[in-house]
C-alpha cells in the first residue's frame, strides 16, 4: 500500500528499513537475559563486544575482563556484534562440554577451513567434520613415526654463546635445525623452514589486521581471500619438499592421501605437503619457540630453580615446563561452536545451533580458586599430591581436539632446556623485562618483544 505523497512514501520506506535493521542487529540481545546468564547491556552493531571491535582490547583482554567481572558465576554471556557467545568458567562445566558432550561441540565455528589460504584450509586446528578426522589420523601417524634424536645437533647451535644474548634468535637457530631434520632432508640447509617461520613472525600492520579479522570477523578473512604466507610453494621449496621426509611419510599413508586428495582436488602432493609443513611451523614451531622463551625467562629469575633442574630428575623439569605453560599458554582462549540444539545437563540452559563457546584458558590458569598464589612461578604446585583439576589446566586444549603435537613440543622443550642449563647459568641483564608479556597473533600468542638474557658458561 502506498500513499499519494512521495515524501510520505519515502518516510514509510525509511522507517521500515530502520525498523528491520534494528530488529536484525538486536535480535539476540535478550538471548542471555532470558536464560538467566549474567551479561553486559548490548549496544546496536557492537553487542557487548564494543571494546574488542573498536580495537581497545585484544581477544584475550576482552574474555579475561568478562571472566573477572563475574567471579562467582559458572557462565558469562557475551554478544559478538549480534551473535550470542558463551564464556564457560567452571572446570566441571568445561569437562561436560569439551569431553562428555564433545559430539555437540566438535567444531570451532571459525569458517577458516573454507579459506582460499591453502595453509589454513589444510590446517588441523581449523579443520571441521570428516576432513578434521582424516587430517588428525594422518598427522598423528606422521608424528608417531618422527625420529626425535636431535640432542647431538644442539651442540653446534649453542657453541660460542656467551654474555647477553637475544633468546629468540638463539632458539630460532636451534629450532630451525630441529624442524629441518625432522621434516625435510639431511641435505637441506634449513632455508625453507627459516623463510616460513620468518613470514609468520613478522610484526607488521598487515599481520595485525589479519589477526584482528581472524579473531573478530573470521568470515571476512575468508571473503577477502587473505593468506598467511604464499599460497603455493616457491620453486626452491618444491625442490626441498620433493625429497623431504614429510612427503615420503604422506605418500605412505594411502587412506589419508586418498581421502584428502578427494577434498583437495586442485592440490598436488607437493602443494599438500607444503600446507602440512606450514601447519608444523604455525602450530608447532611458533608455540614451541614461545614456550622455550618463557621457560628461559622464568628460570633466569630463579637461579635456585636452575640448580634444582640440574640436580633433580625429569619430574622436576616437567613441573617447571608445566608452570611456564600455566602462566603463558600458547592459546589463551579456545573456541567451540554448538552444532545442534543443546541443553546443559540438569539445568534450563539451552544453546542454539551456532552459538559459540569460549574456553578462557589464561583466565582459569591465573585464577586463585584453582591455583594458590596464581601470579607467581611455583613449579612445586605440579609435584604436590593434589594436582590441579584436569580441566583447570588447558595449555594444549583437552578432549578429542586436544593438540596432537603436545608430546613433540614437550620433548623439544625438555631436551633444549636440559642442554642449555647443563652448559650455562641464565641471568637477567639490563635489557631483560621484569615480566614476560604475550600478545594475540595470527596464530595463537607470541612474546611481544625480543627477550635478552645473560648466558654464563658453566665450568666443566
Amino acid at each position: 500500500m502506498f500513499f499519494e505523497s512521495f515524501a510520505l512514501n519515502l518516510s514509510v520506506i525509511v522507517i521500515l528499513i530502520v525498523a528491520l535493521t534494528f530488529d536484525y542487529v538486536t535480535k539476540f540481545f535478550s538471548y542471555w537475559y532470558i536464560r538467566h546468564i549474567p551479561n553486559k547491556t548490548p549496544i546496536p552493531f557492537f553487542g557487548t563486544d564494543y571494546y574488542r571491535i573498536l580495537g581497545l582490547r585484544s581477544n584475550t583482554g576482552q574474555v579475561n575482563a568478562l571472566y573477572s567481572q563475574y567471579p562467582e558465576d559458572k557462565f558469562v554471556g557475551n554478544i559478538k556484534s549480534r551473535i550470542p557467545d558463551l564464556i564457560v568458567k567452571d572446570p566441571d562445566a568445561l569437562k561436560t562440554i569439551l569431553s562428555t558432550d564433545f559430539a555437540n561441540f566438535h567444531c570451532r565455528g571459525l569458517a577458516l577451513d573454507k579459506s582460499q589460504d591453502v595453509c589454513l584450509r589444510n590446517n588441523l586446528f581449523y579443520a571441521e567434520g570428516e576432513k578434521w578426522t582424516l587430517l588428525r589420523e594422518g598427522l598423528e601417524s606422521i608424528l608417531n613415526n618422527l625420529k626425535c634424536d636431535f640432542e647431538d645437533s644442539l651442540h653446534d647451535c649453542l657453541s660460542g654463546t656467551n654474555g647477553d644474548t637475544n633468546v629468540q634468535q638463539l632458539l630460532s637457530k636451534v629450532l630451525d635445525g630441529i624442524f629441518n631434520d625432522l621434516l625435510l632432508d639431511e641435505t637441506s640447509d634449513g632455508t625453507v623452514i627459516r623463510a616460513m617461520r620468518s613470514e609468520v613472525q613478522k610484526r607488521t600492520f598487515v599481520n595485525k589486521v589479519k589477526t584482528y579479522l581472524k579473531h573478530i570477523f573470521p568470515s571476512l578473512y575468508v571473503v577477502f581471500g587473505l593468506v598467511t604466507m604464499a599460497n603455493e610453494p616457491s620453486s626452491e621449496t618444491k625442490r626441498e619438499l620433493e625429497k623431504s621426509k614429510l612427503l615420503k611419510k604422506i605418500k605412505e599413508l594411502s587412506a589419508f592421501q586418498l581421502g584428502l586428495k578427494e577434498k583437495n582436488k586442485k592440490s598436488s602432493d607437493v602443494d599438500f605437503a607444503f600446507a602440512v609443513l606450514a601447519s608444523f611451523v604455525t602450530e608447532g614451531y611458533i608455540p614451541t619457540l614461545n614456550l622455550l622463551t618463557a621457560v628461559f625467562h622464568d628460570v633466569a629469575k630463579h637461579p635456585q630453580i636452575q640448580k634444582k633442574i640440574r640436580d633433580s630428575n625429569q619430574e622436576y623439569l616437567d613441573a617447571v615446563i608445566k608452570e611456564s605453560l600455566r602462566l603463558h599458554p600458547p592459546y589463551s582462549v579456545i573456541n567451540r561452536q554448538c552444532v545442534k540444539l543443546y541443553t546443559y545437563p540438569d539445568s534450563d540452559l539451552v544453546l542454539d545451533k551456532k552459538v559459540t563457546v569460549n574456553v578462557p584458558v589464561e583466565a582459569i590458569h591465573r585464577d586463585e580458586k584453582y591455583y594458590k598464589d596464581a601470579q607467581s612461578f611455583v613449579p612445586e604446585r605440579f609435584l604436590a599430591s593434589s594436582t590441579p583439576h584436569s580441566f583447570a589446566y588447558l595449555p594444549f586444549g583437552v578432549g578429542p581436539r586436544k593438540c596432537i603435537g603436545e608430546q613433540l613440543s614437550m620433548k623439544i622443550v625438555q631436551t633444549v632446556t636440559k642442554a642449555v642449563l647443563k652448559n650455562f647459568e641464565l641471568e637477567p641483564c639490563e635489557r631483560t623485562p621484569t615480566e614476560l608479556t604475550l600478545v594475540d597473533h595470527n596464530f595463537g600468542r607470541v612474546v611481544d618483544r625480543d627477550i635478552w638474557l645473560r648466558f654464563k658458561p658453566l665450568k666443566a
